[in-house]
C-alpha cells in the first residue's frame, strides 16, 4: 500500500498533540470580547462549531488582535474539518504571540491531518523548545513519526510523556498502536490491556487494542473489543484491515529483546 494511504488509514488511530479547547482569561480583553469569547468556548465544546466560528469572528470583527478568539477561530475550524482556514487562524495567533505553545500545537495538528510530515515535526519541535515536557508536544511530535513509519523514534517520546505523566492516557494508547505496527503486537497488548476498559481512554485506546489482537491473529478477541463502538460493517472492515497488516507487518522482535 502506498504510505500516504497508510498513514490515512493509522491517523485516527493516534491521539495527536492538539490545541485545548478551554476558556482562557487574560486580563487584558475587554468584558465585551471575554464574554464573547467564553461563549463562543461554550459553543466548541458543545459540539457546535458552526455557532462557535460565528461567535469567535464576531469578537474579532470589534477586536481585530485578540489572540483569544483567533486562537479559538483555529480550534473551532479543526473542529468542523476546514483545515486550511484553522491553519491560517493560528498562523496569525503566532504572529500575535510568538512564544505561545497553543497555535503551534493546533498547526502541528492541522499538518498531521493533512500529511504534511516535515511541516508538522517543524512545528511540534518549535513547541517542544517552548515546553520540552508537555504531554502534548511529545504525543505529536510522535504521532509525526509513527505516522512516516519511524516507529522508534516515536516510543521514545511516548515513554518519556509516560515518564513525566504517567496517567497519560492519550500517550500509552499511542504506544501501544506504535509497538503493534513496528512488530510487537504482543507487547501492544499488554500496554493497553490496562487502559482500554478505564471510562477515561480515549476510544483510540480500544480500536489500538483491537489492532493488536489482529495483528497477533486473535481476531475474536480484536472483535470483542470492537463491539463497544462500532457497527457490523464497520468490525467486518477492521477484520480485514487487519488482515491485510497481518501480510504486510516487520518480523516480531527477537524473545527476550527490549521494547
Amino acid at each position: 500500500m502506498n504510505p500516504l494511504k497508510l498513514a490515512a488509514l493509522l491517523a485516527p488511530l493516534l491521539v495527536m498533540g492538539c490545541a485545548t479547547v478551554e476558556t482562557r482569561t487574560t486580563g487584558t480583553q475587554s468584558p465585551a470580547a471575554e464574554g464573547g469569547v467564553r461563549l463562543a468556548r461554550a459553543s466548541l465544546d458543545g459540539g457546535d462549531s458552526g455557532a462557535a466560528i460565528t461567535l469567535f469572528q464576531q469578537v474579532l470583527k470589534k477586536s481585530p488582535e485578540d489572540y483569544e478568539a483567533r486562537l479559538g477561530l483555529g480550534d473551532a475550524f479543526v473542529q468542523a474539518g476546514e483545515n486550511e482556514r484553522a491553519r491560517a487562524a493560528y498562523a496569525e495567533a503566532v504572529r500575535r504571540r510568538p512564544a505561545a505553545l497553543e497555535p503551534l500545537l493546533g498547526l502541528g495538528r492541522v499538518a498531521l491531518v493533512k500529511r504534511e510530515f516535515g511541516e508538522a515535526e517543524k512545528r511540534f519541535g518549535e513547541a517542544r523548545a517552548l515546553a520540552p515536557d508537555d504531554g502534548r508536544v511529545l504525543r505529536g511530535l510522535g504521532a509525526a513519526y509513527d505516522l512516516q513509519g519511524r516507529h522508534g523514534e516515536a516510543q521514545v517520546l511516548y515513554r518519556k510523556a509516560l515518564a513525566l505523566h504517567p496517567e497519560d492516557s492519550a500517550a500509552r494508547s499511542n504506544l501501544g498502536l506504535s509497538l503493534a505496527l513496528s512488530g510487537d503486537p504482543r507487547q501492544a497488548v499488554n500496554v493497553l490491556l490496562d487502559i482500554a476498559a478505564t471510562p477515561s481512554a480515549p476510544i483510540q485506546a480500544r480500536q489500538n487494542l483491537a489492532l493488536a489482537y489482529g495483528m497477533i491473529g486473535n481476531d475474536q478477541a480484536a472483535e470483542s473489543v470492537l463491539t463497544s463502538d462500532l457497527n457490523r460493517t464497520a468490525i467486518s472492515n477492521n477484520l480485514g484491515y487487519y488482515r491485510f497488516l497481518r501480510g504486510h507487518k516487520p518480523a516480531e522482535p527477537p524473545a527476550g529483546t527490549a521494547p
